[in-house]
């Protein structure tokens, strides 16, 4: 038995669809009691909070299990909420948008079907995580390198479909797969760009096919079910440096990020740089009772001291040089003597071979070789062992004073609400993607409830500034949707109507991104 049903759907009718889904799947792929769900709820929510609950939760493991999947649901009318691996940490983890619907987890669909040396990229399922990939090409002597965020053991695909980051040449990972096999609501098998053709032999080393480009229709949406996709690697480089710095004045944020936006677009730095300040960094290494005991945000004292710590500044950022050691040292001379003309930034470069074990490279320095780790989970035990977070992510122009106006502003927020501004700002050749992270203690109720309101609150002035969100968690997606209102928000009505056309019984992921089928748009 479960203690939540689909919605419109009967005990009699679940034991139906639950019973098909073992006949699928077997047995063990099925998942109803409340400990084996637990994966696939909110991991920051607060234990007595009733939303977003699964039914039950199916794991195929091949294609032709996703499609039967598909049409028992397409019968019954049963929702679907599609995971990779379901570790979106911060914007609701595997937990689904409409309580009672069933998870379909693709996390036993982890097969790396090839790595081609050649032409640098591999083709992997969604199941697939960060940590498998690189053991994979560690374990293969394969002198390839896959972009990793920050967190090693998510999705290869999931994250990419979130339009999620890393750190090497190929770290807008969205924007570096190529080639898609999806499974469309209905059941339908399609394959996106060159795959369009049966004998295709540039599948995934083109994008492009003949006709429109579909593939960003299955980025953030439930138009479909990615289970294959091709994903960019970069050879490995002859010499690696990462490069860290730090500021000594919260004024100098302006004229850094005028500089390295000029060193990104005259391709000095490559990669993709991340910048944070001195809370943001002392969270990876400490707790905040190690620093302050009071109510409140930290006071002014307390995060001048905190920059002063050695390493660190009031802002500080890490970027990567790749190529040969002759290239590698000319770019580093360009940069330092571009950012030298800050006053008293402190620059450092590590050099290390491409090839040097990832037990040689300093931790902080790994992750933009593309070596995975989970270290800077440690961050969300800042005010509490039961650590949380809610993630709100606003993006901005690459401009000094833009980045600083939106910092003031949302940063101002976060206090108001009584946490401190602690976050990380992904940067781009041309914009900002910073993550506002909301630290609280998930045993705190009113920690809890503080930072959903606070959340509220910084979405709302993020819009009005002209700072639109790009990810989002579960709680907020509506609202989000709603801030994209250009002419009566006519992105939204495209996107209903290509719900209504792909998903006619409106089974796959409902609400996903503010995106509802007709049958419960009035709800």
């Amino acid at each position: 038995m479960t203690t939540i049903l689909p919605p419109g759907v009967t005990q009699e009718t679940f034991d139906a669809v639950l019973q098909a889904f073992r006949n699928i799947v077997g047995e063990e792929g099925v998942l109803i009691s409340e400990d084996a769900l637990k994966p696939h709820r909110d991991p920051y929510a607060f234990a007595a909070d009733d939303a977003f609950i699964p039914s039950a939760a199916v794991l195929p493991d091949s294609v032709e299990q996703i499609r039967a999947i598909l049409r028992v649901a397409n019968q019954y009318t049963v929702p679907l909420w599609v995971v990779s691996q379901g570790r979106n940490l911060g914007y609701g983890g595997g937990a689904p948008r409409v309580s009672g619907s069933v998870v379909v987890s693709l996390k036993r669909m982890k097969r790396i079907i090839e790595v081609n040396e050649e032409c640098a990229y591999a083709v992997v399922e969604p199941g697939v995580t960060f940590m498998d990939l690189y053991a994979h090409l560690q374990a293969g002597g394969h002198k390839l390198v896959a972009s990793v965020p920050d967190i090693g053991w998510g999705s290869v695909i999931g994250n990419a479909l979130e339009y999620g980051r890393g750190y090497t040449l190929h770290g807008d990972h969205a924007a570096s797969h190529c080639g898609m096999e999806v499974v469309l609501p209905t059941g339908d098998l399609i394959r996106t760009g060159m795959g369009a053709m049966s004998n295709s032999k540039s599948w995934h080393v083109y994008p492009h096919s003949f006709g429109p480009s579909v593939d960003g229709l299955f980025m953030q949406s439930n138009f479909g079910i990615v289970t294959k996709m091709g994903v960019s690697l970069m050879p490995t480089p002859e010499c690696y440096m990462s490069v860290t710095l730090s500021v000594k004045r919260d004024a100098d944020l302006e004229p850094l990020i005028d500089i390295v936006r000029k060193l990104q677009l005259n391709r000095v730095i490559e990669n993709y740089p991340v910048l944070a300040n001195a809370v943001t960094l002392a969270a990876s290494f400490s707790t905040r009772d190690q620093w302050y005991q009071g109510d409140g945000p930290l006071p002014e004292e307390v995060i001048e001291k905190i920059s002063r710590q050695p390493g660190l500044g009031p802002w500080n950022m890490r970027f990567a040089l790749y190529g040969s050691e002759a290239v590698v040292d000319v770019q580093f001379a360009a940069a330092k003597a571009a950012l030298s003309r800050i006053p008293d930034i402190h620059i450092e470069g590590r050099k290390y071979g491409g090839d040097t074990p990832h037990d040689k490279i300093l931790p902080m320095d790994q992750c933009q070789l593309g070596i995975p780790s989970l270290d800077i989970l440690e961050a969300v035990k800042w005010r509490g062992e039961a650590g949380g977070h809610i993630g709100v992510s606003p993006v901005a122009p690459l401009i000094g004073r833009e980045v600083r106006q939106q910092c003031d502003l949302l940063g101002s927020i976060m206090r108001q609400h009584g946490f401190d501004y602690v976050g990380g700002i992904l940067i781009t050749p041309r914009s900002t993607l910073q993550i506002f992270e909301f630290t609280f203690d998930t045993l705190n109720e009113s920690q809890v409830r503080a930072a959903q309101q606070g959340c509220k609150a910084l979405l709302e002035a993020a819009s009005k500034a002209g700072y639109g969100e790009y990810r989002s968690h579960l709680e907020h997606m509506d609202a989000v949707a709603r801030t994209y209102d250009f002419n009566d928000c006519a992105s939204m009505r495209l996107n209903m109507l290509l719900k209504d056309a792909l998903d006619p019984k409106g089974i796959l992921s409902p609400g996903k991104q503010g995106i509802w089928p007709r049958a419960m748009r009035d709800q």
